[in-house]
């Protein structure tokens, strides 16, 4: 019995020696402002989360591609993230989601994607196209 309580109290100890990394979002969401799409999300809790890194993709793309790292802020804190970028791909529909990253460096959490119909006009690829010849 002794052994039992001393392996219990042990486990108790070590886990509670453990920083757990947590979010609680209270909304993430993506929708279409003129030519770009406008990515935010509010984390309602933010325990040990050093970043996040915001990851698109697209019907092309085998995987998710890193977009951005912003720096966390803590609890009830407001992220917005402008992908003035997107006109370049040619899709309806373009999905995001957020890697938490926290104080270790290791991967807390993915979220679940969410996903944004978009089509964006015709001059503004064409823009897009002759301005990337010139940079």
């Amino acid at each position: 019995m002794y052994r039992l309580a001393s392996s219990i109290v042990f486990l108790l100890v070590f886990m509670v020696g453990v920083a757990l990394a947590s979010v609680v979002f209270s909304r993430f969401d993506a929708r279409t402002e003129g030519n770009d799409i406008v990515v935010s999300w509010e984390a309602s809790v933010e325990t040990d989360i050093r970043e996040y890194v915001l990851e698109r993709r697209t019907i092309f793309d085998t995987q998710f591609v890193e977009m951005v790292r912003l720096a966390a802020h803590g609890s009830n804190s407001l992220y917005t993230y402008r992908d003035e970028r997107v006109f370049k791909v040619q899709v309806e529909q373009v999905s995001y989601r957020l890697r938490m990253i926290d104080d270790n460096g290791s991967v807390a959490g993915v979220t679940d994607p969410i996903t944004v119909d978009y089509t964006p006009t015709a001059v503004r690829r064409t823009w897009g196209s002759i301005k990337a010849m010139f940079l």
